[in-house]
């Protein structure tokens, strides 16, 4: 006997593991090209970017301490009249692969610091802020927030690591098959049935004329 399925789709969630991406920075007041290194002979600060950072995310689609970059100074005295330095850091995210067999993807955020200027140790002080960034492929959409939460002191011949944070990773496919709904019998076996109703229906009415 043949039968006829009806197939039910729906959407459902579910988190990224892996996230890629590297990251370049720029001196200066509205600087506009970032570079993978790049460095400031006035603070003798050099900053060396990440290629690439690959880091892994738990259930919740979070992690931390994602590697960003290093900061490093020279034997470079500052004096205290130096005035604040400004500093940008680009980060780009690239989908991982598996994700619709998609890796094409490219998502980019700036995240702007500053430091304070001259003497002493030179901190460098990011906007903390959290990042909202979203995408899509052929297959689905997804989104995450990232932020820069350390703010790095650099030393005379030191160095110090910029470290992000990523939450809420999360990928969504447009749609995709679920068990089969129900079993629709053949219209054949739906005239059987009605015609063994009717005959059931015809016995019972022939009895009653009898009594």
């Amino acid at each position: 006997m043949m039968s006829l399925s009806v197939m039910a789709r729906e959407s459902s969630a579910s988190p990224i593991t892996e996230l890629k991406g590297t990251t370049q920075g720029c001196f200066g007041t509205g600087c506009g090209v970032f570079t993978a290194v790049t460095d400031n002979s006035t603070y003798g600060l050099t900053f060396t970017g990440v290629s690439p950072f690959d880091v892994f995310t738990d259930a919740a689609g979070s992690v931390t301490n994602v590697p960003l970059g290093t900061f490093s100074r020279a034997n470079v005295l500052v004096p205290e009249s130096t005035p604040p330095l400004d500093f940008s850091l680009a980060v780009t995210f690239s989908l991982p692969l598996g994700i619709g067999g998609d890796p094409s993807s490219i998502l980019s955020a700036v995240i702007r610091g500053t430091s304070v200027g001259g003497g002493g140790p030179l901190d460098v002080d990011f906007d903390n802020a959290w990042q909202f960034l979203t995408y899509s492929n052929g297959s689905g959409t997804g989104s995450f927030e990232f932020a820069v939460f350390n703010d790095p002191d650099v030393n005379k011949n030191g160095s110090a690591n910029i470290l992000g944070t990523v939450r809420n990773l999360t990928f969504r496919p447009d749609s995709e098959p679920v068990a089969d709904a129900a079993t629709v019998p053949e219209p054949t076996t739906l005239l059987l049935l009605g015609t063994g109703l009717a005959g059931a229906i015809r016995r019972r009415w022939t009895i009653s004329k009898m009594r």
